[in-house]
């Protein structure tokens, strides 16, 4: 058990590994007793707008710190295999690239921030609705942004991550970020986004954008912001 151990201390971005592991255990568990939790754990925008108006009365309870769990709990649902798998593959390949940049825990903060970001906006895009969201994109949307945001100010090393077979340079990757952010402002704007929380993957971009543009005003270069860290 203790080599175990060892060996688990032994992995790199824990952190983000550790939010990939709980999405496929949690996946898996409802897989496997047939159970939905996007009821119970699902940010369900109606719900949450009454939690909140709730709260103008009521103040600060247990109710309320539940409404805004969840905008949390729904980073760790999915729907499907292919939900869960696609989104844990950017989670890694974006996710590892941010904790080499910034540092384990900060990839960690941004994923669940901008995850949750992401999530109260598709409230706002959809206040009357009662699907729950669910899905770790609005994190993984999140990152991108911060690499996209890092990627213009810094230089930054060509990447060389899962699922990419080798190293390309950082612009191709922003272009990419770029695209699917596109995409997702189109479906949006064209009232093509049903079923899909698109609100969220772009909540959650334009959150890491800012906390990257706000970063690398304060810090110009990795080197300023490896001597900050050190």
């Amino acid at each position: 058990m203790k080599s175990f151990l060892n060996q688990l201390r032994l992995l790199p971005h824990r952190p983000i590994v550790s939010v990939i592991a709980a999405c496929l255990l949690i996946f898996l568990i409802q897989d496997i007793s047939n159970t939905r939790l996007s009821p119970s754990f699902g940010a369900v925008p109606l719900e949450f707008r009454n939690g909140l108006a709730a709260a103008s009365t009521d103040g600060v309870t247990a109710d309320l710190l539940a409404t805004v769990a969840r905008l949390f709990t729904p980073i760790f649902l999915h729907g499907g295999p292919g939900h869960v798998v696609g989104n844990m593959v950017f989670l890694w390949a974006f996710g590892s690239l941010v904790s080499r940049h910034l540092g384990n825990w900060w990839a960690l903060a941004v994923c669940l921030l901008c995850g949750a970001a992401g999530n109260l906006t598709q409230i706002y895009m959809s206040p009357n609705s009662m699907i729950p969201i669910i899905g770790a994109s609005g994190g993984v949307a999140g990152l991108e942004g911060v690499y996209f945001g890092l990627a213009l100010r810094w230089a930054l090393p060509w990447p060389d991550v899962f699922p990419l077979a080798h190293p390309i340079p950082p612009g191709q990757l922003v272009l990419y970020a770029l695209v699917g952010i596109g995409f997702d402002i189109y479906s949006v704007a064209t009232e093509t986004a049903a079923g899909v929380a698109y609100g969220a993957h772009i909540g959650g971009f334009a959150s890491g954008l800012l906390v990257a543009l706000l970063l690398t005003s304060v810090y110009g270069s990795t080197e300023s912001w490896n001597r900050k860290r050190k």
